[in-house]
């Protein structure tokens, strides 16, 4: 068991980089293949949002910037991610066959969002960049919420900055809850594999039934020796807050946790914890 396709949409953006390192690191794990996609968006899908009474050479030219823009982003992607191959010496297979750790290169013209979704729904395992800064245009947390809430897979958010280790020492968010049940599930190759595991529980939020102690019963199972942590929230911090400190004593390189998303309207509401968590460094496994 591992995760054996590994989806990683690029945007243009510098963020791209980490999303690229955590997935090598994830494939040379798991002899898995890279399955790396930018998705150029059609400029002539904005022609209904275009204010009415624009000419139609302004609404040209207006298609004509966007088409130029799209390039120039499709050319950064692209140096991208050949220069991210030659440093990692990654080959670039395009057959179905697993021969190792590898990668391949799909570029499309389409709705990113829906793209992605459809792309990931055909992978063990969606790699994104974390939206942050700069780096949190539309498109990019456009592509995380579609990859995390219609794709049916688990996401992996890369950490901003570049690193080698994730999944050595996994901290699991754990509540009891169907959300933190399907991470769990969905994070077993990483878990089986680690060398440490640590659940987190906070206060007394977890049913009897399903408390941190028949987790770790579950993982051992498994073959995973988890360590158990309660925390109690502290005066003046949030949930997350406690969740990420307590992550960090466990001198964690990855988190697991569900992902609690309030409505959707223009953009994803994530909840609190979630939202918190995602504004951390910290690498993030999540199932919604």
């Amino acid at each position: 068991m591992g995760f054996k396709v590994i989806f990683t949409p690029l945007y243009g953006v510098p963020a791209d980089a980490s999303a690229l390192a955590a997935a090598q690191v994830t494939a040379q794990r798991f002899s898995g293949r890279v399955a790396v996609l930018h998705v150029r968006a059609d400029p002539r899908t904005m022609i209904p949002y275009i204010g009415e009474g624009m000419s139609g050479a302004l609404i040209e030219e207006m298609i004509a910037s966007a088409e130029q823009q799209a390039e120039e982003r499709a050319s950064r992607v692209r140096q991208t991610f050949d220069a991210w191959r030659s440093k990692a010496g990654m080959p670039l297979k395009e057959g179905s066959e697993p021969d190792g750790p590898s990668c391949s290169w799909t570029e499309t013209v389409g709705r990113p969002d829906t793209v992605i979704a459809r792309h990931g729904r055909v992978a063990d395992l969606i790699v994104v960049c974390r939206p942050d800064g700069e780096n949190a245009a539309t498109t990019v947390t456009e592509g995380l919420e579609a990859a995390l809430l219609e794709s049916g897979r688990p996401l992996l958010v890369a950490p901003l900055r570049e690193t080698d280790r994730i999944g050595t020492n996994v901290a699991v968010a754990w509540n009891g809850s169907a959300e933190a049940s399907r991470a769990v599930a969905a994070a077993l190759p990483f878990l089986e594999s680690a060398e440490a595991v640590t659940i987190i529980s906070i206060g007394d939020s977890c049913p009897p039934e399903a408390d941190a102690g028949a987790l770790a019963g579950y993982l051992a199972q498994h073959g995973v020796k988890a360590k158990v942590r309660t925390d109690e929230v502290e005066s003046g911090k949030s949930v997350g807050e406690t969740l990420i400190a307590a992550a960090r004593a466990a001198d964690a390189d990855l988190m697991v946790m569900g992902a609690y998303t309030h409505s959707r309207l223009r953009e994803l509401v994530f909840g609190g914890v979630t939202r918190v968590v995602l504004s951390s460094d910290l690498p993030l496994l999540m199932a919604h």
